[in-house]
């Protein structure tokens, strides 16, 4: 009779978790936002640089300088048809950074294509600065694609530089302004350097900083190109991992719970089963639909550093640490979801009751930055030990690739992880057993400490 009685107990754990994961992963919005849209994303990722386009847009039009030495023109016509590598373009942004983050955006998405650009530009030169108002006429009428104007003076290398004021149409585009823009720019450099009698590029190779090229020699010996900011952003995205997995099926069950309690479904379910097997049922179900979130976006994850040759910056002890403090993490988020919906009936009722709670578990999203460049810091060995942001917390420390934590706090802080788990599991499980069926009034914090410890 025992054992009948374990089986039964079980067997309805076993169909409540798979009635929870079947009606939430076997459902079309579930399969395409966590399963679909990753595995398409990272498609269009895959074939992006073979869709894109290898022609840029041609620059068609006439330009129009105010140039009283009538030197900037020649200079400004010989630049623009000139090819400009990436590599230079993006020297010129870093030794002239923008000072917007939207001029950081628009430097980028300007930076030149490797395809050939069909140029066709007639230049025009006006040496009186009184012909700024024809040039204006002629940008409204359309018949110039540009203007600038330039001061003798910002020609002179003895005074400091001036800018020149440059004139545009709206229908114009980013990238054609930038072109023409630089073209005169780059004009102007050149003939004050020209009449400075300096050699230009003989600056330009003194001053010229080498670049260092950085090569990983994994543990198996093989030898690969070194992507610092790839490195240093794994162990953020192990957490953020960790964070959208764990988040997601545990307000899955917040969700449900409050729904089946108030449409009174769970009291039909609680005529079959006891709340403790309710419980546990949809802990295990909701658990099964974290796994599979974090296997496919785990998965895809560990595809593309296979595909850049930087697979070895994901040791197999790394995802060891994955499976351990995803346990822990789910664990804690669950148990307190599970006791929040329990003993609410209303999705706004909940928000003040994990309010608090959240605001401990964003502590590892607003300090990454200090965490993983200090992983023995102080504060990153406080935030191990403070529930539940412990497994969020020692997942960037134990992946930083600055230096290994010591052993023993990697021991403890596990463990008293664990026991807080399952100490929060305990505690959601007393509340849930009483608050499945309460209603009315949703309860205070204090109120459902008391609920844990009614006998």
């Amino acid at each position: 009779m025992p054992e009948r009685h374990s089986q039964s107990y079980l067997g309805k754990v076993l169909l409540i978790a798979w009635r929870e994961f079947r009606h939430t992963a076997l459902t079309k919005g579930f399969i395409i936002g966590a399963i679909a849209f990753p595995v398409i994303m990272f498609a269009v990722v895959a074939v992006l640089p073979s869709l894109l386009s290898r022609e840029s847009p041609p620059l068609v039009g006439s330009i129009a300088v105010i140039d009283p030495t009538g030197t900037i023109v020649p200079r400004a016509k010989a630049i623009l048809e000139r090819p400009v590598s990436i590599m230079e373009a993006a020297r010129e942004i870093a030794e002239n950074p923008p000072t917007t983050a939207a001029g950081q955006m628009e430097a980028v998405s300007n930076l030149p294509s490797p395809a050939q650009q069909k140029i066709e530009v007639t230049w025009r030169t006006e040496s009186d600065p009184a012909g700024l108002e024809a040039i204006k006429s002629d940008l409204k009428a359309g018949t110039l694609i540009a203007g600038a104007s330039v001061d003798a003076d910002a020609l002179d290398p003895s005074k400091p530089a001036k800018p020149f004021d440059f004139y545009i149409p709206s229908s114009l585009s980013p990238k054609h302004v930038t072109q023409i823009s630089r073209a005169i720019r780059k004009a102007i450099e050149e003939e004050r350097v020209a009449r400075s009698g300096v050699d230009k590029d003989l600056i330009a190779r003194i001053a010229e900083s080498p670049e260092p090229a950085t090569l990983r020699i994994s543990p198996e010996g093989a030898v690969a190109k070194e992507i610092t900011e790839l490195r240093f952003m794994v162990p953020v995205a192990f957490m953020f991992l960790l964070w959208v997995t764990v988040f997601t099926s545990a307000n899955y069950l917040l969700t449900t719970t409050i729904e089946e309690k108030s449409n009174k479904v769970m009291e039909v379910l609680l005529a079959a089963a006891s709340p403790m097997q309710l419980l546990v049922g949809k802990i295990l179900g909701y658990a099964a639909i974290s796994a599979v979130m974090l296997g496919m976006y785990g998965g895809l994850g560990l595809a593309g550093l296979s595909a850049a040759a930087m697979l070895d910056l994901v040791p197999f002890m790394h995802i060891v640490y994955l499976i351990t403090f995803f346990v822990m993490g789910y664990i804690m988020v669950a148990a307190m979801m599970s006791a929040v919906g329990s003993a609410v009936s209303d999705l706004r009722e909940a928000q003040s009751l994990v309010g608090p709670v959240m605001m401990v578990l964003v502590v590892p999203i607003m300090l990454w930055l200090p965490i993983v460049e200090n992983p023995n810091g102080m504060l990153a060995t406080v935030a191990s030990y403070v529930p539940p942001a412990t497994p969020f917390v020692m997942i960037m420390r134990l992946t930083a690739a600055t230096e290994p934590i010591p052993i023993w706090q990697t021991i403890t802080a596990t463990l008293w992880g664990f026991v807080c788990a399952f100490g929060l599991m305990w505690l959601a499980a007393r509340i849930f057993r009483v608050g499945v069926l309460m209603q009315g009034k949703p309860p205070t914090p204090k109120e459902l400490i008391r609920w844990a410890f009614v006998r």
